[in-house]
């Protein structure tokens, strides 16, 4: 097992910090730096891409929704429409817009996300997922 499995290592100008990447909340980049946001309001800033990082959290659940933003799926609150603008709101309260060309995958990947993390239940005996219903879909109240 690797000894850093669910985190990963970060270069500062100072040395190095291991983050959690349960604890990230979301990425920014601007010009050639990128900001991680830790649920803990604290932020460290490297001189790494958005498509490395992109890359090392593929196998975790974050998600691009803008050419300058990546998004913990599950550290996002809600999404909030305003007309053709769509913005993410994550649990500290941070708005960050989604790109038009970028809501498309990020819906579907945010369904599939909030149904697996939500509806799925193991079960004693077999320990496999069974999937419950979500009345409010079945009544039409899904909106993404």
């Amino acid at each position: 097992m690797d000894p850093f499995d669910g985190r990963i290592i970060i270069s500062e100008t100072k040395g190095f910090k291991q983050v959690e990447v349960a604890s990230l909340s979301h990425i920014i980049c601007e010009d050639y730096l990128c900001t991680l946001y830790i649920t803990n309001e604290e932020s460290v800033t490297c001189g790494k891409s958005l498509r490395y990082f992109e890359q090392v959290l593929q196998p975790y659940p974050f998600v691009r929704i803008h050419h300058n933003a990546i998004v913990n799926l599950s550290q996002v609150a809600k999404v909030h429409f305003n007309g053709r603008q769509r913005h993410v709101v994550m649990h500290d309260g941070t708005a960050l817009p989604i790109s038009v060309r970028k809501w498309p995958r990020f819906r579907d990947i945010f369904r599939s996300h909030t149904l697996a993390t939500k509806n799925d239940t193991l079960t004693a005996e077999s320990g496999t997922p069974t999937r419950k219903t979500n009345t409010h879909q079945n009544q039409g109240y899904g909106l993404l």
